[in-house]
């Protein structure tokens, strides 16, 4: 790991145990302790045995995807690259350092760069879809239950700001799936208005740029056209709903552990909003932003002296242990690469 990456890991983990810390010393008192003792840690493997299924799906939707393009991609290479990319994710903003470790397994695999990267692409499209449907759904019901001031309307207006963001985004990206030329119309008109005042030369490579984007998009879902890619959407889809429920179950699963009802549809649409909010690129893996939204949220639900013993067993889980398991992965990549290792097909075995 080079300097700059180390210095942003050293960041998100000081970031995190401060606000963790912080949110202790707010909220410990006796019942933290009788809580600390009596805290079933069976619930905390399973919690941790989820998250790891969760990786599984996770590799699953990669092979699906690439077999819709016609790459027999292994499993455990799939699960091995999504489980490295963990470790960039938690240290860059926006949880979007993965991807490119994704690419680049992917092409390993002998799958060509330009479909590599159209998987990659999908796979996030398929996730960003499902969260913004039920974010859609989550923040109207949240909005009508708690308006009664017992959440900081700020943050209810940050939720709301990123949903509309992101809704804006996926309506964009299917009107490029549909009409691309007429995308690059209205892209060119607005950017023509607003860049009146630039060098024409600069105009020109945003408009370029703008111009490639769109139509390397566009071929990136030519590239699931067919009766075999369309399947594979499917499975994306219906592999990315499980990988979710693995995930979101585990909020549910401390709390049976800490021995309160497990809330599950209001953990799902707590986490979906938190989802969207930690979207922004404040920190190095959301940290601090994340333990902040995790203690507002569920001190609605749980009593104020385990909400910091409940932050800190969930960042364990979703956090910390994929620092972990991304160090592992990350090993093994980089032993392979070492002894110039290839990566075996389906076709090879």
């Amino acid at each position: 790991m080079d300097a700059k990456y180390k210095k942003l890991l050293w960041i998100s983990i000081g970031l995190s145990l401060g606000i963790m810390l912080l949110v202790i010393l707010l909220t410990f008192d006796e019942e933290t302790l009788v809580a600390l003792k009596n805290f079933d840690y069976r619930f905390l493997l399973i919690a941790f045995g989820l998250h790891l299924l969760a990786i599984v799906f996770w590799g699953m939707r990669i092979v699906a995807l690439s077999r819709s393009l016609g790459y027999k991609v292994p499993l455990r290479h799939c699960v091995n690259m999504a489980a490295a990319g963990q470790l960039l994710a938690a240290i860059t903003p926006s949880n979007i350092g993965g991807e490119p470790i994704r690419v680049h397994e992917l092409y390993k695999a002998k799958v060509p760069l330009a479909d590599a990267t159209a998987i990659v692409l999908v796979e996030r499209l398929l996730e960003a879809f499902l969260l913004v449907l039920g974010v859609i759904g989550g923040m109207t019901a949240f909005s009508l239950v708690y308006q009664n001031g017992e959440i900081p309307s700020a943050l209810i207006t940050a939720a709301w700001i990123g949903t509309a963001f992101f809704v804006a985004i996926l309506l964009v990206l299917l009107l490029i799936m549909r009409k691309p030329a007429s995308v690059k119309k209205w892209g060119s008109a607005i950017l023509n208005f607003f860049g009146r005042k630039m060098r024409a030369e600069r105009r020109e490579k945003l408009l370029n740029d703008m111009t490639g984007g769109i139509d390397q998009f566009y071929g990136t879902f030519r590239h699931f056209a067919g009766k075999d890619g369309r399947i594979g959407l499917i499975l994306g889809l219906l592999l990315s709903l499980a990988f979710w429920t693995c995930e979101y179950a585990i909020a549910s699963v401390i709390m049976m552990g800490l021995g309160y009802e497990p809330h599950i549809l209001l953990s799902i649409i707590f986490q979906m909003i938190i989802a969207v909010i930690l979207m922004v690129p404040l920190t190095p893996g959301s940290t601090g932003v994340a333990e902040l939204c995790y203690a507002g949220f569920y001190s609605l639900i749980l009593p104020t002296a385990v909400i910091g013993l409940f932050v800190v067993l969930l960042r364990a889980i979703l956090y910390y242990s994929n620092l972990i398991i991304g160090f592992i992965a990350s090993f093994i990549i980089v032993k392979r690469e070492a002894k110039n290792q290839t990566v075996l097909t389906g076709d090879e075995n």
